[in-house]
């Protein structure tokens, strides 16, 4: 009971976390190609059990890609930006189960439809997709998250 209570009550400041360094580290990657080759290098690496890192499927800062390509930036940048919102608006907006998945849908129906070479979307709209998924599961486990401090 004890660990379920600690979940409420630093569970989403946890993953914030998490979501807000991942994110770091994937803005540092090309910012420190030049300078700092190997600790860029070790972003990259950091980064790969993540993200496959295609070039052509990630967005470019200073002519070296980012170290997630635009979905998964738009996944964890996101999540990072809807996780504080969260922790600042508690439990003022909660997503059922079903918009959740409406709007990890059109992530998945992208990914899936390019896996199987059906259609090819640019990274604009990869990183959209990315977005409003990580809206709809931040707004749908943060809220569940937060109850579990309710219940001691």
């Amino acid at each position: 009971m004890r660990f379920i209570h600690w979940i409420g009550k630093h569970g989403a400041l946890f993953l914030t976390f998490v979501w807000v360094f991942t994110t770091a580290i994937a803005l540092a990657a090309p910012l420190l190609a030049k300078r700092a080759p190997l600790l860029s290098g070790g972003c990259y690496l950091g980064l790969k059990p993540l993200c496959h890192q295609l070039p052509d499927r990630s967005f470019f800062i200073l002519d070296h890609k980012m170290g997630l390509c635009a979905r998964c930036f738009g996944i964890f940048g996101g999540m990072s930006f809807f996780g504080i919102l969260s922790l600042v608006l508690k439990r003022k907006l909660s997503l059922p189960l079903w918009a959740m998945f409406a709007l990890v849908a059109p992530m998945a129906i992208d990914g899936s439809a390019q896996l199987f070479g059906l259609w090819s979307t640019g990274n604009l709209m990869r990183f959209i997709t990315g977005i409003l998924a990580s809206f709809g599961i931040v707004f749908w486990i943060y809220p569940i998250i937060f109850e579990m401090k309710l219940r001691e």
